[in-house]
């Protein structure tokens, strides 16, 4: 199964690519937690703990309506990581 990630601003600093597809191994269901495990191993954690303090969406919407670290992944879908943006 492929997953299509994107990183924006300081994230995609940190991995150096604005994009990657994510292969999960078999026919493993892959949760939005399995993503972020992935960015820890292959980034570190600098770049886990920074997507983590993103707004994190699959297929744009934000995994806070959905089951949030547990929310089901499907082929094909994008998992996004976006930074927080304040205004006033």
């Amino acid at each position: 199964m492929i997953i299509n990630v994107r990183y924006r601003a300081h994230l995609a600093e940190l991995t150096k690519t604005g994009a990657e597809t994510m292969e999960t191994v078999g026919n493993k269901i892959a949760i939005v937690k399995d993503v972020l495990r992935h960015i820890k191993k292959s980034f570190g954690p600098e770049a886990e703990k920074n997507a983590k303090s993103m707004i994190i969406t699959v297929n744009g919407h934000s995994i806070l309506h959905l089951d949030h670290y547990k929310t089901q992944l499907r082929e094909g879908d994008e998992v996004s990581f976006m930074p927080i943006c304040g205004g006033g």
